[in-house]
């Protein structure tokens, strides 16, 4: 396929599911009016992964990624909660302090919203799903983490395993993970080919946290 076939494509395959969420959160909101706690959130970073796909879908970006294999593994990484999460009505495995454990996973659950919301906002037109590079992120919490979605994505998966404690969901969500690992993997790899500048922001900066090597002579907060 051409590339930009590709990359549209897997945009809207995307932009399709983040319009199902959107109508399905609000339809939540609508019915059950106790559950804006978690709907709303859901909601809005729908919303916002929907407006800037679009945006940076009319960007074109420096280089890509437009391989078959990048393409399914990126598709799978961007749907892969829809794995785990098919299986949440699934018989649950029963252990000693499973109550207490399936509250710690909903409050779990509620914790990257934030961040989430906080990463989208600084990489804005550059949200994409297939591997593309289209300028060096890092500043606000990029300045903390080279990739603060994947950790929320990893911890809401986290999360799902122990709210839902089941067979299906716990595979589901280890095969979501290493999904979103090889996804992260290429992307890096794609952006230190691409830009120079990048090598300095891998060495300087974590999935979590700063690491101790600095190179004041960095300039990485041009967009």
């Amino acid at each position: 396929m051409y590339p930009q076939t590709v990359r549209l494509l897997a945009n809207a395959i995307l932009t399709v599911f983040c319009i199902a969420l959107i109508i399905s959160r609000l339809s939540e909101l609508l019915i059950f009016g106790y559950h804006w706690f978690w709907a709303g959130p859901a909601l809005f970073v729908a919303c916002l992964n929907l407006y800037f796909l679009t945006q940076s879908f009319i960007n074109k970006p420096k280089e890509m990624d437009t391989s078959l294999t990048s393409f399914f593994i990126s598709v799978g990484a961007s749907l892969g909660f829809c794995l785990s999460g098919a299986f949440i009505t699934y018989p649950v495995i029963e252990f000693a302090g499973m109550h207490e454990v399936r509250q710690l996973g909903s409050l779990l659950s509620l914790l990257p919203y934030p961040f989430v919301i906080w990463s989208l906002l600084c990489l804005g037109k550059c949200l994409t799903v297939i591997p593309e590079a289209h300028t060096v992120v890092a500043h606000g919490i990029y300045k903390y983490s080279r990739h603060p979605l994947y950790v929320c994505y990893i911890v809401w998966e986290i999360a799902n395993m122990l709210m839902f404690p089941a067979v299906p969901v716990i595979v589901g969500a280890s095969l979501h993970i290493a999904l979103l690992i090889v996804r992260l993997r290429r992307e890096e790899r794609l952006l230190l080919d691409t830009f120079p500048e990048y090598c300095t922001y891998y060495n300087t900066t974590g999935l979590i946290g700063r690491r101790m090597i600095f190179d004041p002579s960095a300039n990485l907060n041009v967009r």
